[in-house]
């Protein structure tokens, strides 16, 4: 979209003013390319790394329980960008969804109950290949490739890390722009959108729409959501709290011919996300992850 001059420089006013009230956080993007990948790349799809010691992960109970779930993503710390108060090293991993599950492994009632989902750290990585995951370890998923949001694997190319603005999809986006905007500007904006003339779309359209575009989404790990449709981390609710984004995986095409079987989908061009309190990111405690997806 193309920005005026005057516009522009509103939008810069406006997130000087949003970055004081909501400070700006690092983020690595990181994009998906179609290639053959090794168990120590971070990835989408493809095999894992896996001692062969642990068992591999199932889904707990219900009508899918016994059945091994997807192996979704890895990020390897020690090759990628650092973010403060993330790992450094070792092996992060997100398994989600198995065959038949339509929703990919999320729990409507508990978004942090790890049963058809789960998310596992190796933080001492070893590479005596007898001691870890081959493509012949790994289990029978029956005929559940349809069951996932992409077809075979992808590396994970990660660029510099940097400073990400809070984008408009995030929960606390709202009362931070009517504050910023109403600060700077005079009026009663409620927020991005309100529920009727007072959202900044309705006030000022042309900087609702540069605002919109300046939201940053992609495949990522840190910085802030995006969702096509709400921040389930409402304020005051339960899950208000889990307020770092470990990972994001977003809706792309992942090589480089534009081809079908190069797509990553969730759902109807949707996004999914996993999120931890900051206090178990510090204590390297991925057992309490909030995981979450939608689509349009």
């Amino acid at each position: 979209m193309e920005v005026t001059p005057e516009v522009q420089e509103k939008l810069d006013r406006l997130y000087e003013k949003i970055d004081e009230i909501i400070p700006p956080r690092m983020s690595v993007r990181l994009k998906p390319k179609r290639a053959k990948t090794t168990v120590f790349d971070s990835k989408l799809g493809g095999v894992p790394y896996f001692p062969k010691s642990m068992e591999y992960p199932t889904v707990c109970e219900g009508e899918f329980a016994g059945k091994p779930l997807f192996f979704l993503a890895q990020l390897n710390f020690s090759k990628l960008p650092k973010i403060d108060g993330f790992p450094s090293e070792g092996i992060l991993q997100f398994f989600a969804g198995c065959a038949d599950d339509t929703v990919y492994g999320m729990d409507f009632d508990d978004g942090c109950k790890q049963n058809g989902f789960r998310v596992i750290y190796h933080e001492n990585i070893t590479d005596d290949g007898s001691l870890i995951y081959s493509e012949s370890d790994m289990p029978d998923f029956g005929d559940g490739e349809e069951y996932l949001p992409f077809k075979g694997e992808f590396l994970l190319e990660a660029e510099t890390a940097a400073l990400m603005h809070l984008t408009a999809a995030d929960y606390r986006f709202d009362k931070a722009v009517a504050k910023a905007y109403n600060g700077l500007f005079g009026g009663s904006v409620s927020g991005m959108y309100g529920g009727d003339v007072s959202g900044l779309y309705n006030v000022d359209e042309p900087l609702g729409k540069a605002v919109w575009e300046l939201s940053e989404c992609g495949t990522r790990m840190g910085g802030f959501p995006f969702f096509t449709q709400y921040d389930i981390r409402e304020e005051g609710n339960r899950y208000e709290s889990y307020d770092i984004m470990l990972f994001q995986s977003d809706s792309e095409n992942g090589g480089e011919n534009g081809s079908w079987d190069d797509e990553i989908c969730w759902g109807d061009a949707g996004v999914a996300n996993f999120f931890i309190r900051a206090e178990d990111l510090k204590k390297r405690d991925f057992s309490n992850v909030l995981f979450n997806w939608d689509c349009g």
